[in-house]
């Protein structure tokens, strides 16, 4: 065992700890729960009937049920019903998998986690050890994914590591019936990493379904509520399982566009406190450089931020009940979004140091994996901050959508208004040129505030080692999520005004975009299906461009013609006075609109068309996926 300052626990062969209740003594969650606090009455204060098919009772019945095979040991195989590799590749992808999975998602807690997978190194285990052996299996499959796409060495250069991901998650996955009838702290665990697998590999749909399995399942241990005996381990695991599945929740909420799965209200679990790890399992331990590293601080700051965001989550993507579109009211609801801006703000400048990205350097590569690791937590903290804030200020951004498309010219002809007809749109134009505004203040326009959330997500493609670092993690895909959602943002704002100076920037900021995402589509095919969509953008954009460089000079004047023995009001294109040309603003030219229908449309129903819109292309781009193989493209 490497793992320095940890403490030795025995290994939890029948999953008692981990099937435990957690709630007071007065609570009473079932039937059953009553039933068995009437035994404690009895001089057989332990319930010893069957009650599996009770609601409720199988947590009782397996705690007894499971001290009846601590001496049955059987090979792993006949228990899981796939052969697992050798023990020197086992360390080998459990190393693989803490070094490229475990810093992003802490589904795991290391020391007990260590315990267990020791306990069946000799090829045994009991029958009872079934979800951890799941669980073990999800671990290695996702290591072996990783490891093929690992360049370099190999210790192993016969092992075909695809084919070996391949056979543990879907031996895992074909269990899933069993793997959520097990109710224990493993087989939760177990379902989150193959939710997580999904997700990024294909299979989006039965990712969101195994979300909400694996809530119920959690609140049928009780992780959702505070541990209130057990040791510090036992309870640290379980608060760390349930953070995870929180974070889980609001980031599918956000992505998927749906609504929320769990409700704070329901929970009063704290944060997990600071542990050291080790991420080092092969036998000749880890580098000299290295020794524990504390992953658990960037978890707690996950969950405080969601925390705060939950607000405006639950009433973004709450709009489909019924009867709930008028708690997001215009002004009511812009304030809720600037105060709940303001508390991310508070929650940025008080993060710690090697949790807050700093967006001027790129990573200087270091031979100390902590480094890494903390550099990558503060990369996905600052993508997840600015997708939350791009997020939370769609409802200005879908109105410049809206204005676009009720303002797109007739038969595709542009004509140039005079300075006098456009005045009004240039004076209140939402896109004016602005300085970038500093990260310690949060009182600035929502356009700037989603404005400078898109392009703090595209200085990743400014910093190429932390691109690099990025893209060999689990950070992947979840990269290219965001990148893709700034760079819609981002057109959006150069289609509105496409010759100004910021237009400019737009277009190399996607362009770089969309070269990373290329390089990106050789590991998810999230990038692939997104720079497909960035083909058209791009193009639209090109030709919105020439739209306004080659548009005539005319102004509009109205005369008065007959059609049809009717009198026809029409506007007349005479040419401009050379004065009133060399006055004309560098934008493209918008046709006639009813502008008071305009600004008399709900701000409400703009912001749930976006939040549909917006969301609806996220997910036919990961459903697409559902029709692909798992295999990426190579």
């Amino acid at each position: 065992m490497h793992a320095k300052d940890a403490v030795v626990t025995k290994v939890d062969l029948g999953g008692e700890e981990s099937r435990r209740p957690s709630v007071a003594e007065g609570e009473v969650g079932s039937a059953m729960g009553i039933a068995q606090k009437i035994y404690q009455l009895s001089s057989h204060p332990t319930l010893k009937r069957t009650t599996s098919a009770i609601p409720g009772g199988d947590i009782y019945e397996r705690q007894a049920a499971s001290r009846l095979d601590r001496t049955q040991r059987r090979p792993i195989s006949s228990i899981l019903g796939h052969p697992l590799p050798p023990v020197d590749i086992l360390c080998m992808l459990v190393e693989e998998y803490f070094n490229s999975v475990h810093w992003f998602s802490l589904v795991i807690y290391e020391p007990r986690f260590r315990s267990k997978f020791e306990s069946i190194q000799d090829g045994l285990a009991h029958p009872s050890q079934k979800a951890f052996l799941l669980l073990l299996s999800t671990v290695l499959g996702m290591g072996a994914w990783y490891r093929s796409h690992r360049s370099g060495p190999d210790d192993f250069p016969g092992e075909d590591w695809r084919a070996w991901s391949f056979s543990l998650i879907q031996g895992t996955g074909s269990q899933l019936t069993d793997l959520m009838d097990q109710s224990s702290i493993a087989s939760v665990q177990a379902c989150i990493l193959l939710g997580s697998y999904y997700v990024y590999h294909g299979k989006p749909n039965l990712s969101f379904a195994l979300l909400g399995a694996t809530i119920r399942t959690a609140q049928a241990i009780g992780l959702h509520r505070q541990p209130l005996r057990g040791d510090l381990q036992t309870i640290e695991e379980r608060k760390r399982v349930w953070w995870t599945i929180y974070t889980w929740d609001r980031f599918a909420s956000v992505t998927y566009g749906r609504p929320l799965g769990i409700n704070d209200k329901d929970c009063n679990v704290t944060h997990p406190i600071d542990t050291y790890e080790s991420p080092w399992f092969k036998k000749d331990g880890p580098p000299h450089t290295d020794g524990p590293i504390c992953y658990s601080s960037y978890q707690r700051e996950l969950n405080k931020l969601y925390l705060i965001a939950s607000p405006i989550i639950e009433t973004s993507y709450g709009l489909r009940a019924v009867g709930s579109s008028e708690r997001s009211a215009g002004p009511q609801y812009m304030t809720q979004i600037m105060e709940v801006t303001d508390k991310m703000w508070a929650w940025r400048r008080q993060l710690p140091t090697h949790l807050l990205l700093d967006l001027d350097s790129d990573y200087e590569p270091s031979p100390v994996h902590a480094a890494k690791a903390h550099r990558l937590q503060a990369l996905s903290l600052q993508l997840t901050f600015d997708n939350l804030l791009i997020i939370f200020h769609r409802p200005l951004l879908a109105q410049q959508v809206d204005h676009l498309i009720r303002n797109q010219p007739e038969n595709g002809s542009v004509a140039t208004h005079s300075p006098a007809a456009i005045s009004h749109a240039t004076t209140s134009s939402i896109f004016t040129a602005s300085a970038g505004s500093p990260l310690s203040k949060s009182h600035i326009p929502s356009t700037e505030q989603w404005w400078d959330a898109a392009l703090r997500t595209s200085k990743v493609t400014e910093m190429p080692q932390l691109a690099q670092l990025a893209t060999d993690s689990h950070l992947v895909a979840f990269l290219a999520i965001n990148l893709f959602n700034s760079a819609i943002v981002m057109a959006v704002l150069a289609l509105s005004d496409p010759l100004s100076d910021r237009a400019q920037e737009v277009k190399r900021s996607i362009t770089r975009i969309y070269r990373l995402q290329e390089l990106l589509g050789k590991k998810t095919q999230l990038s692939v299906q997104s720079n497909m969509v960035l083909k058209d953008v791009i193009q639209m954009l090109l030709q919105r461009e020439a739209d306004a460089m080659l548009a005539p000079i005319y102004s509009s004047e109205t005369q008065v013609v007959e059609e049809n023995n009717h009198s026809v009001r029409r506007p007349e294109p005479t040419l401009m006075s050379v004065e009133d040309t060399l006055r004309l603003p560098i934008q493209l030219p918008l046709g006639v609109a009813n502008s008071q229908a305009d600004r008399q449309q709900s701000t409400t129903d703009k912001a749930l068309r976006l939040n549909e819109s917006l969301a609806s292309v996220q997910r036919g781009e990961i459903r697409a996926k559902s029709t692909i193989e798992w295999v990426v493209v190579d």
